[in-house]
């Protein structure tokens, strides 16, 4: 499907446009090889919002895989690609258009490159949805009366298919010691991995050398942790150390570069890139 391409290039391009016309615009976020990250309706100055956004700390408010994309892009010395789309008077019109643009290029979890939560159109549910068949016969049965440990479902499966659960909502959280298995070997698992790096994309934390990765994860504002078992299997497996702390939603991962470098190895550089965890550049580097 081909875009609408009114104008496409840097920042001060799109504002010399968008000074020429009137009414509303899709417009497309692209990463410097080309790949879109975020599709939006806008007026005015709207798609320049991002960018300003990306300037100041994630709330529980934030898209926080839209503002790791725009991070590691700045991190690589590069700049975000704006592209016009659309533009017309028709609010419906506009809306429908950057929905199709969003079913088109498909979103994280539905093995697309947009970070976009909502499926556009004027739709204002958050987080990407995920139906309670699959959580259920993915997660283990989830009950439909737990709407915290479904945003968190939904949030992981984004990353990764996942068989039991990783993050668990902080009120539904019973602390235990977190420690190695006295007399138990184990290598770093898919699913360590994509617990950090749900962590990671989730506090703006990236993953191109030695980090501390909080335990602590909000998402859509539900404020989870990663679970027991997972944190048992981190240290176990050598993935990774924890920071103790009286308080579990304090403690923090603390990795090498070469346990990051497992990490990325483990979940995908491509995931990790959509995810903003992984500068863009990681894409074109010569594989080893």
């Amino acid at each position: 499907m081909p875009t609408g391409a009114l104008v496409i290039g840097p920042q001060s391009l799109c504002k010399e446009f968008l000074r020429s016309v009137g009414g509303f615009y899709v417009y497309i976020l692209r990463r410097p090889d080309g790949r879109p990250f975020y599709v939006g309706k806008g007026v005015g100055d709207r798609v320049f919002a991002h960018e300003n956004e990306a300037r100041h700390p994630n709330d529980w408010r934030s898209n926080a895989y839209k503002l790791n994309v725009i991070r590691s892009i700045w991190r690589s010395g590069k700049v975000v690609t704006y592209e016009i789309d659309y533009v017309g008077d028709d609010e419906e019109i506009v809306y429908a258009r950057e929905a199709k643009l969003i079913g088109h290029f498909k979103r994280l979890h539905e093995g697309g490159p947009l970070t976009n939560l909502a499926p556009g159109g004027g739709a204002t549910t958050g987080a990407a949805p995920v139906s309670k068949e699959k959580h259920s016969t993915t997660l283990g049965g989830i009950p439909d009366n737990n709407p915290e440990r479904a945003t968190l479902n939904g949030y992981i499966l984004s990353i990764a298919d996942m068989k039991s659960v990783v993050l668990k909502p902080t009120e539904q959280f019973v602390a235990r010691p977190t420690q190695r298995y006295p007399n138990k070997s184990m290598a770093p698992s898919l699913r360590q991995a994509v617990a950090l790096v749900a962590s990671a994309a989730a506090n703006g934390i990236a993953l191109d050398g030695g980090c501390n990765i909080p335990r602590r994860v909000v998402v859509e504002g539900v404020s989870g942790l990663v679970e027991n078992g997972v944190a048992c299997d981190v240290v176990t497996s050598g993935l990774g150390a924890l920071i103790p702390n009286a308080n579990p939603a304090d403690e923090c991962f603390q990795l090498t570069a070469d346990q990051a470098r497992i990490v990325v190895g483990l979940v995908g550089i491509r995931k990790c890139v959509d995810l903003g965890v992984l500068d863009t550049q990681a894409l074109l580097a010569p594989s080893a």
